[in-house]
């Protein structure tokens, strides 16, 4: 499809480019040398990998134009990314810098489906070289995917965050809530009060503050 846009416009070009070295009454002569000029600019451009660049050009328009929620059609370029993501995962010498920035980029705009297939890609592609703090984000996603519900996936995860980085607040406020649906009400007001000493931000700090004081009242009812 995309050769049939690229050739209006060429064939244009040419021709009125040509119109000035060929001889006006050679009007026959004229159409044929501007077709094949234009189908040999095709030719190198194929060769060139030109389709595969507008292709990667084409992409990035998409994750662009989704991220900054200005689809015209959500659910289609939603699609759209869904297939990028795939094929980013299974591009040779992908790097996982790059896997991450666009999980990252997902996860910030709450479109944790997605956030989550992108991580899934990077653990996939990369599971030896994943940080802990990389892992948590990974197991947060999808438990906000699984609309706040834990499973084996997450808790695997999760393990493996905590073995890699066992001060991550992320990873240890996520396994207090694990620990609380398991009735561990103790455990999860260890495990937050550890995790404000490494929060930074001040908003956390605060919120954690109150859910740690909200467990410590259901303690003790």
């Amino acid at each position: 499809m995309i050769y049939f846009y690229l050739f209006v416009p060429l064939f244009v070009l040419f021709y009125f480019a040509l119109r000035g070295f060929i001889r006006l009454d050679l009007k026959i002569s004229l159409v044929v040398i501007s077709l094949l000029c234009t189908s040999i600019t095709l030719f190198v451009y194929k060769g060139l990998e030109g389709e595969e660049n507008y292709k990667l050009i084409n992409d990035k328009e998409i994750l662009n134009r989704f991220i900054a929620d200005q689809s015209p059609n959500k659910e289609q370029d939603a699609l759209e990314v869904d297939r990028i993501i795939l094929e980013i995962g299974s591009r040779d010498g992908v790097q996982a810098g790059e896997i991450y920035l666009l999980a990252k980029r997902l996860k910030g705009i709450n479109e944790n489906t997605l956030a989550s297939q992108a991580f899934e890609q990077l653990y996939r592609n990369f599971p030896n070289e994943l940080g802990g703090s990389v892992l948590a984000e990974y197991a947060q996603t999808m438990f906000l995917k699984e609309e706040r519900a834990f499973n084996s996936k997450i808790e695997v995860v999760l393990d493996e965050a905590l073995l890699k980085s066992p001060d991550n607040p992320s990873a240890l406020t996520l396994q207090g809530l694990k620990e609380l649906e398991n009735k561990n009400i103790d455990l999860t007001i260890k495990l937050w009060t550890k995790a404000l000493n490494f929060l930074e931000n001040e908003r956390d700090i605060s919120e954690l503050k109150v859910l740690i004081e909200t467990v410590k009242k259901l303690k003790n009812q």
